[in-house]
């Protein structure tokens, strides 16, 4: 070996020495991202970069801090379908101390689905919608509904009364505070049959929590719930009767099937809103 090659592989060897103990200056290896913020499907693309005068490198490990990996030198695409921050790592040659870790490069966010869904209620023509995916405490969202012949609504859920018995497209987008949007949409179908929602969850997450009943303001209704053992449990009067679940006097009731009769006080001669079976509340 000559005196040559000898000092060659002696600088090198001081390189990756200044190199592990932290330099920047003669850093030898790295590896860049194509991007290191976004939403689910978060797709990054790697590529290592290569600075020494003299490749040694054999083996590449890299580990993309979400249990994907790639034993590819530039790996492909790389698609992240969960929120959180990532810590990529790239091990070079199998060995611990020729391995570069980036901690927290990524932050991915998670791209709420626009679900939905509907059902009727009492009112002739009217639907109960609702966004049903699951939000984040610490994010913002804006939803916003395009209901076909009806219009634009904001909110989470909706109650949408139909001008007619027919087919309409039904438009959801959800967006957040950080840019992360998604849609669905369906068509629903509007029938003549006048149905009621037979469950019910009350327990305050904010998707279906109410047995609800209206007649638009048109008749006074009555709405009167008994327990399986045919005790009164709840009743209600009013144009909409709204029910969360819990006796006439504040209780909670316990999970269960419950049997409900509800018919209008005064002016509806068609008996449209005479009607009664059985519900069930979970919680």
């Amino acid at each position: 070996m000559s005196d040559m090659t000898v000092f060659k592989y002696r600088v090198q060897g001081i390189l990756w020495l200044i190199w592990a103990a932290g330099g920047s200056l003669f850093a030898q290896y790295n590896f860049s991202v194509s991007q290191t913020e976004g939403c689910t499907p978060f797709k990054v693309k790697y590529r290592f970069i290569n600075n020494a005068t003299v490749d040694t490198i054999r083996s590449y490990l890299w580990n993309f801090g979400d249990g994907q990996t790639s034993t590819e030198k530039d790996p492909d695409t790389v698609i992240y379908t969960t929120g959180g921050k990532f810590s990529p790592s790239l091990k070079l040659n199998g060995r611990d101390d020729l391995t570069i870790t980036r901690t927290n490069l990524l932050e991915v966010h998670r791209t709420v689905e626009a679900q939905f869904r509907y059902y009727d209620t009492v009112t002739y023509l009217s639907y109960v919608f609702e966004h049903t995916d699951v939000l984040d405490s610490n994010v913002t969202y804006t939803f916003t509904w395009n209901f076909e012949d009806v219009g634009v609504r904001t909110g989470r859920w909706e109650l949408v009364t139909f001008p007619r018995v027919d087919s309409f497209h039904v438009t959801l987008s959800v967006s957040d505070n950080y840019g992360c949007e998604s849609e669905s949409e369906k068509l629903v179908i509007i029938n003549e049959t006048i149905l009621v929602q037979n469950v019910f969850t009350p327990n305050g997450d904010n998707i279906n929590d109410f047995f609800m009943v209206s007649s638009n303001g048109s008749y006074p209704l009555s709405l009167r719930v008994f327990n399986r053992n045919g005790v009164m449990v709840y009743k209600g009067e009013g144009s909409t009767i709204t029910w969360d679940g819990r006796s006439s006097s504040g209780q909670e009731l316990i999970t269960g099937v419950y049997f409900y009769i509800l018919e209008a006080l005064s002016g509806d001669p068609i008996k449209r809103y005479d009607k009664n079976g059985l519900i069930y509340l979970y919680r």
